[in-house]
């Protein structure tokens, strides 16, 4: 048995699986066996291994250790929209799977994408249960660096000299444009291609897949449950949208939409209660409107035709409610709005390192909430402090080329 090992989580993106095999080699790892759900892997995981009946007293005393069924379920796009005792056997035989796979053979560290899913969630935890060092790598906002982090934590994984402070700090206060953003055109005719890749792949994937052929894999059945355009009058959304910005910032606050579902909101919040970010979202807007605040959002690019229209009619219902334009250059936001709300994502961080007030619904990787008010403030008053917060996420990181 070799215990020197490792195990590389595969899936069915080429591109994710490259980069988890290049941050495998950053980390010098020679030796490993790949896992996947998909058969494209050394180790295939088959949730058709094993039935409920074959838990074991001992493997039900390390299910009830090690798993929080009821948050796995709650946190899970597709567990929650399906019947909950379904639901339980599939996190229990996936379980059951890893408990077996992790029992047997000792190996020394797995490498992932972060968690956000109930697959790759057991699997974490099982193999923590087992001694098995867990390294995530996921993207990050600006290019050149990518995130060291399993579910969403902030992990120190390397010292940052002054110079590299300095220059992030620097780039994040001159209107920075993450590579990562989308423009109209591109979101507009991703949208596009996407309704007609959606059809073909609900079919193929969810009907075919899923329901003739009965394959448990997570992408089909979870299709219907993913972020998708599926409306031709989700390509409408602009009566609801405004470009007019406020000319007074007296008591307005801009809060980003975010997308959604996405393991950001789900798996890595610090709280169940923002899974469901739509109903987090009406409730922090009417919690600001009833103050008395003026509340401009502003939908995530990548949503602009994928959301729900019905949601902006509901949002606008509300007193002093605005919804500015998706394309709205986030660098003419910056100017306008001193106060923000986030749950999470990079608007949080450049809103704080250009001197605003920002609110935050639910801790994050660079923020950590201390009280319990509901949105609970931050803001960085010296210079000092925005080296020390910009060290402190950039320690998370490492330079990726």
């Amino acid at each position: 048995m070799d215990k020197n090992k490792n195990l590389l989580f595969l899936r069915r993106n080429i591109i994710f699986n490259q980069m988890i095999q290049d941050y495998a080699a950053y980390l010098g790892c020679e030796k490993f066996e790949t896992i996947s759900e998909y058969k494209n892997a050394d180790i295939y995981i088959d949730l058709k291994l094993y039935n409920f009946s074959d838990i074991s007293s001992e493997d039900w005393i390390i299910i009830q250790k090690n798993v929080d069924i009821n948050e796995i379920i709650l946190k899970d796009r597709l567990l929650r929209n399906i019947e909950f005792f379904d639901a339980k056997k599939l996190v229990y035989k996936a379980t059951k799977f890893f408990i077996n796979l992790f029992k047997t053979m000792r190996y020394k560290t797995l490498i992932t994408y972060p968690v956000d899913n109930y697959i790759t969630d057991s699997m974490v935890k099982i193999a923590r249960y087992y001694n098995v060092e867990v390294k995530g790598i996921s993207n990050f906002f600006i290019k050149g660096y990518k995130r060291v982090t399993v579910y969403g934590e902030n992990t120190k994984v390397r010292d940052v000299s002054d110079d590299e402070v300095d220059n992030v700090l620097v780039l994040l206060q001159q209107q920075y444009k993450s590579y990562m953003a989308l423009s109209f055109y591109n979101s507009l005719k991703s949208s596009f291609l996407y309704y007609f890749k959606y059809k073909i792949k609900y079919l193929h994937f969810y009907i075919l897949y899923y329901k003739i052929f009965n394959k448990l894999e997570y992408d089909y059945r979870s299709t219907p449950y993913s972020a998708t355009v599926n409306r031709i009058r989700d390509f409408f959304p602009f009566q609801y949208f405004t470009k007019e910005l406020p000319t007074n910032k007296d008591r307005t606050i801009y809060i980003p939409m975010h997308y959604h579902p996405e393991a950001t909101i789900e798996h890595w919040s610090d709280n169940v209660n923002n899974v469901d970010y739509i109903s987090a979202l009406v409730e922090a807007v009417r919690y600001f409107s009833d103050k008395g605040w003026s509340i401009f959002l502003k939908e995530h690019p990548a949503m602009s035709f994928r959301q729900d229209i019905s949601i902006y009619k509901e949002l606008k219902k509300v007193h002093n409610v605005f919804i500015l334009n998706p394309f709205v250059e986030t660098a003419n936001v910056m100017k306008v709005f001193d106060n923000f709300l986030v749950w999470t994502g990079s608007t949080g961080i450049e809103a704080l390192l250009n001197d605003k007030v920002v609110y935050f619904a639910s801790s994050n990787y660079y923020f950590n909430k201390k009280s319990d008010e509901k949105f609970e403030k931050m803001t960085l008053p010296t210079n000092l402090d925005k080296k020390r917060f910009v060290e402190n996420i950039l320690k998370n990181t490492i330079v990726w080329k």
